[in-house]
């Protein structure tokens, strides 16, 4: 999806001055600045990039800045291409090239620009079930992470795909188990082409399920916190989210409910840098140990999120934002 009309690079750093210097989270802290570099591991999140074809050279420079960081892996949300951009197989092919090209592991869930909205003109008419299966013929079809270090994490982080929905995928490092889901923005693809109904229930009971185990199987190895990664922003600023995302909520919920330690919930979609609690349950009482991290999006193509996890640390996550010295291009629809 596009970020706001008007929205400015200064303005989106500026309204958390604090998470540039570094924010630390957890179930029983507010964010405080922390200055000194935690133990354990790191990784990094983006996502809705690149939006066009001059935006790829963007992405490259994003990536081999990222592989020069002493990072775990990468974690992209989503949308690989602008919604005005062709769902060709060509330009699919070039932006497996491109993120496959990188020295990190890199973790790609799918998001609804390369799939639900390719059947609008702009994007070639094309059939989003079939362009579904084609991204997971191309990206989803292997056992491992993207990047030149994928095949040697996957046994160390025990790292497997969903039969039949190989896009949703779980892996640990260490006491933090991730999970990565199907859930995309445009509505999470509930409506629009024909289909659309009877493949979103489908891809919904897949996630819940994935979900669920997933949680109960960090609940057995005694993990000491959960991160659950998607594309979509599930409408947490609205006061009454839409259709295609009200069961997610709820499943976020039931995680929450079952999960005591810290969870965070990383996603992108609406393409503005955000560091908040907005998970409430039934009755608007905040869940105190869920933070969300949105990451920067196109037009922010030199930005990225730097998430490190301290076990040693009373609040377990540092979240900070950062950004090259200038990006390549900054065009897009």
């Amino acid at each position: 999806m596009r970020p706001e009309r008007g929205a400015s690079r200064r303005r989106l750093l500026s309204a958390a001055p604090a998470l540039a210097a570094g924010a630390w989270l957890g179930s029983a802290s507010d964010i405080r600045a922390e200055a000194a570099p935690p133990r354990g591991f790191a990784f990094a999140l983006i996502g809705d990039l690149p939006y066009t074809e001059s935006g790829e050279a963007d992405a490259a420079a994003l990536l081999a800045a990222l592989d020069a960081e002493p990072l775990e892996l990468v974690i992209h949300v989503g949308d690989i291409k602008g919604g005005v951009e062709p769902c060709s197989d060509a330009l699919f092919a070039r932006r497996h090239a491109l993120l496959a090209g990188g020295t990190h592991p890199l973790v790609l869930l799918p998001g609804d620009n390369e799939w639900t909205d390719c059947h609008r003109m702009l994007a070639g008419r094309f059939d989003p079930l079939e362009r579904l299966a084609a991204l997971r013929a191309l990206f989803w079809s292997g056992p491992s992470p993207m990047g030149a270090r994928g095949e040697a994490v996957r046994a160390p982080f025990a790292f497997e795909r969903q039969p039949g929905q190989p896009e949703n995928v779980r892996w640990r490092i260490g006491p933090v188990r991730f999970v990565g889901l199907h859930v995309v923005g445009s509505g999470n693809g509930r409506d629009g082409f024909e289909g659309s109904r009877a493949a979103f229930a489908l891809r919904r009971d897949r996630n819940r399920a994935w979900l669920r185990e997933t949680v109960r199987r960090a609940l057995l190895e005694r993990a000491d916190a959960l991160v659950i990664a998607a594309h979509a922003n599930p409408d947490f600023e609205r006061s009454t989210p839409r259709a295609g995302f009200a069961d997610w909520i709820e499943d976020l919920r039931a995680a929450a409910d079952m999960f005591p330690r810290p969870i965070l919930l990383l996603h992108g979609d609406t393409h503005r840098f955000r560091l908040d609690r907005p998970l409430a349950d039934r009755d608007g009482r905040i869940y105190p140990q869920v933070t969300r991290v949105e990451c920067f999006g196109w037009p922010f193509t030199a930005s990225w999120v730097r998430i490190a996890y301290d076990p040693d640390e009373a609040v377990r996550f540092r979240v900070t934002a950062h950004d090259l010295a200038a990006p390549v291009h900054g065009h897009g629809p």
